[in-house]
């Protein structure tokens, strides 16, 4: 009879096991299967955190070898090869009227995609920081609050929010004037 018991007390572990393996499975599947258009990476620029779309973001990197470029302004440090692409780096400080930092080897690079369909782009952000991926659902962006027109918001595409923390998700669609994308153009060419 003490057989039988450990034969079925062995038993009971194995279907233990095999449930948890199911249960690691379905958790994997589910994460696999998350919509990935609401997961944004998250940066910082000083105190601030933004974020952009996952689908956007090429690659991360720290500041490789810069190329300065005469005449283009300072919100343009310079461009990078990057595997054979010429690519604009944009300094964000810059962007956001902020107090330049000193460029380095620990300058952070988020490679992405800007610009319309018919006109997409490769670019370089620099930014402070990358701290995370974040999934927000819908029901947690809100519209960007209204500016006067003398503030150009036309960066800010939502505002998200998780728990207490505010994340500006920036639109990259629209990140950059017409003057602004001339500029860029002309820097790579």
């Amino acid at each position: 009879m003490s057989e039988n018991f450990e034969y079925e007390e062995l038993m009971d572990k194995n279907d233990s096991v095999i449930k948890m393996e199911d249960e690691e499975e379905d958790l994997l599947v589910s994460q696999l299967n998350m919509d990935i258009s609401n997961q944004f990476v998250v940066f910082s620029v000083t105190d601030e955190e933004y974020g952009v779309p996952i689908l956007a973001v090429q690659e991360i990197i720290s500041l490789p070898n810069l190329t300065r470029i005469p005449g283009v302004p300072d919100y343009i440090p310079g461009i990078i090869n990057l595997r054979g692409n010429i690519i604009p780096l944009y300094y964000l400080r810059s962007k956001f009227n902020l107090e330049k930092e000193k460029l380095g080897s620990n300058t952070i690079v988020i490679i992405a995609q800007t610009g319309h369909e018919s006109n997409m782009r490769t670019v370089g952000f620099i930014v402070d920081s990358v701290s995370d991926v974040v999934s927000i659902t819908p029901e947690n962006l809100s519209d960007k609050p209204e500016f006067s027109k003398a503030v150009d918001a036309r960066y800010i595409e939502k505002i998200g929010k998780i728990g207490s923390r505010m994340i500006i998700i920036i639109n990259l669609t629209d990140f950059f004037s017409e003057n602004e994308q001339a500029v860029l153009d002309s820097a790579v060419q």
